[in-house]
This record gives C-alpha cells, structure tokens and sequence, in this order.
C-alpha cells in the first residue's frame, strides 16, 4: 500500500468552550455548526450529552466508522490537561469508555491509519508538552484492548515512509553536545518497524 492511498480521516477540531447552563444548550455552543449538520438522535451527540460536564471544553470528536460505533473524544476540563477518551458500542448500543490517555500539557492531532501495514488502523496521537512534541501510537490487540504501540518525544516529530510505504517516526532532539558559546547541538532518531515493533534504527 503506497502512502497515496492510504486513508486518512481529518479530525474535527470544536474549540469553543462550553458554558454555564444546561447540558443540551451548552452543547450548541461547543457544537455549533456541527450540532446543526448532524440529526438531533445522532449517537455522537447523544455520548457527549452523557459524558460533558460544566466547564468541560470538547477539543476533537469524531466516529471511526459510518456506525459510530467507536468514538474518539479528547476533553479539556477546567481541572486537569486535555484527555483522550476511546469509547465502544456494546451490544445495548450504549457507549462504554474503554481507553483514556493523558500526555503533555496540550492536545495537538489525531490521525488514523494503518501504520504497520497489518490491515487494520492505528490511532496516532500528537501532544505538545514544555518545549518537547509527544508521540503516541495506540493499537487495538486480537483481545480488543488499547494499548501504545510507540510512544516518544523531542523537540521535532516526522512521519515518514519507507519504501514499502510503512511509517517510520524521525525524531529530533537537542543533545547538549555542544561547547561554550556555540548554538544548540541537535541529532535526529530514526524509529523503523522490525518485527511488528518500533526500534531505533541504527546509525549509519
């Protein structure tokens, strides 16, 4: 699979905050646009009304398949940082929370694709926390349990692709190798896929 035809789904992005008020009018103000183009039963819109509490500001939402049977939100409430929240239909059709993650002091990106080239598609996430970009890829096991599969940071994070159109993640970090009075030193990690894991690959 080349990295043109790779399917990538564009996160949408709600930063208006909520409200003082009751939840469904505090959610036309998150909403807005959105609120208006989906229909009033729409299951997203239903979660949300379940899960949002006073204060809380809706960063992302958005379904994974045309079902919206599994639904990635990430929170900000004014208590803590920004929270990415995974939840699953069950067999009721009602929504279970099933992985939560926190990193960084901010919320940057969501993408999801197929980043192994095992047919099925990772969540990849980007936080930015003091000077440092942080990465994470999350996927789901035979056992349907979330868990990272890559989870890095430094000053700069690429995606890239190899030629057999795998990702591979070019990290670049300051090294501190430098001497009194010259600029700040940088060197650059290559992360490839070897064995089904990420490693750092060797130097040349």
């Amino acid at each position: 699979m080349t990295p043109a035809s790779r399917r990538r789904l564009s996160p949408r992005l709600l930063p208006a905050p909520l409200r003082p008020g009751p939840v469904a009018a505090a959610l036309l103000v998150a909403f807005g646009a959105l609120a208006c183009a989906r229909r009033p039963d729409d299951p997203v819109l239903l979660l949300l009304r379940t899960i949002l509490k006073r204060g809380d500001r809706v960063v992302l939402v958005r379904a994974f398949d045309p079902q919206s049977s599994r639904v990635a939100a990430v929170i900000d409430s004014a208590a803590g940082k920004p929270e990415l929240r995974l939840y699953e239909q069950n067999g009721t059709g009602k929504y279970a929370l099933v992985h939560t993650v926190q990193q960084g002091d901010s919320f940057k990106n969501l993408a999801v694709e197929d980043v192994d080239g095992d047919g099925k598609d990772e969540i990849v996430t980007t936080w930015e926390g003091g000077h440092l970009e942080i990465i994470e890829v999350i996927a789901q096991g035979a056992d349907h349990a979330y868990r990272p599969i890559f989870q890095n940071a430094g000053r700069q994070v690429e995606k890239r692709y190899d030629p057999a159109g795998l990702v591979e993640f070019w990290i670049t970090s300051r090294t501190y190798d430098e001497g009194p009075g010259q600029p700040p030193a940088y060197a650059t990690t290559v992360y490839r896929l070897s064995s089904g894991k990420y490693v750092e690959a060797a130097r040349k």
